[in-house]
């Protein structure tokens, strides 16, 4: 895990001579550069629904949540590297802090995933549908509250469909499945779904939906909205910032806070 981060790091410091002398823009597709500043089609990074395009990119993220049993602080760092077009790796590896309401608070890695990204659609203009499947690894523990510290696999359906005037309007979803590989999980679903719109001067306001399905035990779903904001504020970075509010009960949570950067490199031709 820590080797992990560090590779991250360094990745986001030494940028290539050539991304950085790039005119206002990050090259988002092979021959093509794109930037949040001009015309639409664009490549938003929701918090919660993950992006159905390819890339390549290093994303942290930092939560704060507040719920029932206490509260909890993740680092979550994200890398997505397109290997090729229409093919990627992605890996989320979280750290999480928390304490819980009774007095103790327990801090350690979380559960790392990590799996491959395929392109059924690949229309970079009007319509992206990719699927894959992430593998859980049990590096977290469920007894200190730290995830679920078991093996499962988490196979999953996005698109990405751009449209309205000058396509600056964009509807991206999200369908996972998380099935466990070990006899004590539940498998319960997740969909995502959010709508964003992308202004000349790049800024980003979106609107998540999120449902939490558990498909054994006859539980009911949860339902959140998260509003957010993305902003380009120089040559292949963007900062981002939502708030995740939990809609009826059940819940874990009640209110998650998150804010993020992302590094954007330059996809292979």
């Amino acid at each position: 895990m820590c080797r992990l981060l560090r590779a991250a790091a360094a990745a986001v410091a030494l940028t290539p001579a050539a991304g950085r002398a790039q005119h206002h823009e990050h090259e988002h597709d092979h021959g093509q550069i794109h930037s949040h500043r001009g015309p639409g089609p664009h490549f938003i990074d929701a918090f919660y629904t993950e992006n159905a395009y390819f890339e390549r990119k290093v994303r942290p993220d930092y939560f704060y949540s507040t719920g029932e049993d206490g509260e909890r602080s993740t680092a979550r760092l994200e890398v997505e590297w397109a290997l090729r077009r229409g093919f990627s790796l992605v890996v989320h590896a979280p750290a999480h802090h928390v304490a819980l309401e009774g007095g103790s608070a327990h801090t350690g890695v979380g559960d790392v995933t990590i799996g491959p990204k395929f392109a059924i659609v690949n229309d970079r203009r009007s319509f992206i549908l990719a699927t894959g499947a992430d593998v859980t690894l049990p590096t977290g523990s469920a007894a200190r509250g730290l995830d679920q510290g078991r093996w499962a696999a988490a196979p999953f359906v996005l698109a990405w469909v751009p449209f309205g005037h000058g396509r600056r309007w964009l509807a991206q979803a999200a369908l996972h499945a998380d099935v466990p590989l070990e006899r004590d999980g539940e498998t319960h679903g997740e969909f995502g779904a959010a709508l964003s719109w992308t202004s000349p001067l790049g800024v980003t306001p979106i609107v998540e939906w999120i449902a939490e399905v558990p498909l054994e035990g006859g539980e009911s779903p949860s339902w959140a909205v998260a509003p957010g904001v993305r902003w380009e504020f120089a040559e292949s970075w963007e900062l981002g910032a939502s708030i995740r509010v939990a809609l009826g009960r059940p819940r874990e949570e009640d209110l998650r806070i998150g804010v993020g950067l992302i590094r954007h490199f330059a996809v292979p031709r």
